[in-house]
């Protein structure tokens, strides 16, 4: 509403200056910045109101009296030549407008996607030196541990692929924060041992990227020892995994603590 307010007065200011200063044989000219400007500041419908408005009132500075009816033919065609001159530019004004404003927005999601793109590199960054840590750590143990080169590169493989395991939950949209018995599962899923000896008990728990990793790589060394040493290298034995949530000393809740308990192997 304020802008038809600020129009109206602009639109009797340049009425008012026309007829005191200005010759009546060009009675609209003077209108023809205030409306154009009015639309391009307040938008393309107070500029068509504009336009009609300054259309009246420069007829009623030239009317004999100011009596619409005296106006000429001459007068007549003059202004309605006016109306539709101004209203095309009226409209060319609103698309320059709305055009500027589209380009302003475009400008602000453009900056905004650059900084989003910087903190996805920064972090992806970030991530893959903390991947690149862990894989030179592993290989580091291994390698130190190990007297046969084969033995190694195996260890060294299978490791590597059940972290490769753990990240594409993490990647995952939908399991960002996957459950720990999802990644339970998924990391001894490659061992080929049925999910009916694999026993989970704790509540539903999301975890944090460190947490997984750390916890997946666990999980698998303890699953390996299993198959090989343990419960799961007969035909009956089960591996229990347990865990549970506690508190800190001030009441907040800190990251699962799982237990891996084994069932006596079964002759």
């Amino acid at each position: 509403m304020w802008r038809y307010v600020i129009a109206t007065l602009i639109v009797f200011a340049v009425a008012a200056v026309r007829m005191l200063y200005i010759t009546a044989l060009v009675p609209w000219l003077p209108f023809i910045p205030a409306v154009i400007l009015l639309a391009l500041l307040l938008g393309r419908s107070c500029g068509f109101y504009t336009m009609l408005l300054a259309s009246v009132l420069a007829a009623f500075t030239i009317a004999p009296g100011h009596d619409f009816r005296q106006l000429t033919s001459d007068q007549w065609a003059a202004s309605l030549l006016f109306v539709a001159i101004m209203s095309f530019m009226v409209f060319i004004v609103g698309e320059l407008r709305a055009a500027y404003r589209r380009n302003k927005a475009l400008l602000a999601e453009a900056a905004e996607r650059q900084k989003d793109l910087a903190l996805l590199n920064a972090e992806l960054d970030h991530r893959l030196k903390n991947q690149l840590t862990v894989v030179q750590a592993i290989a580091t143990q291994i390698i130190r541990r190990s007297t046969d080169l084969k033995d190694a590169e195996r260890a060294v493989s299978e490791r590597l692929a059940t972290l490769g395991r753990a990240s594409d939950l993490l990647i995952n949209p939908i399991e960002g924060r996957p459950e720990l018995e999802t990644l339970v599962l998924r990391v001894i899923a490659p061992l080929e041992v049925s999910n009916d000896r694999i026993v989970c008990r704790g509540g539903h728990v999301r975890l944090r990227r460190e947490a997984a990793l750390a916890l997946a790589l666990a999980i698998h060394e303890l699953a390996t020892n299993a198959v090989k040493y343990g419960a799961l290298s007969n035909d009956s034995g089960i591996v229990e995994i347990d865990w549970h949530c506690g508190e800190d000393a001030d009441g907040a809740a800190h990251a699962p603590s799982p237990s891996f308990g084994r069932s006596p192997p079964i002759s």
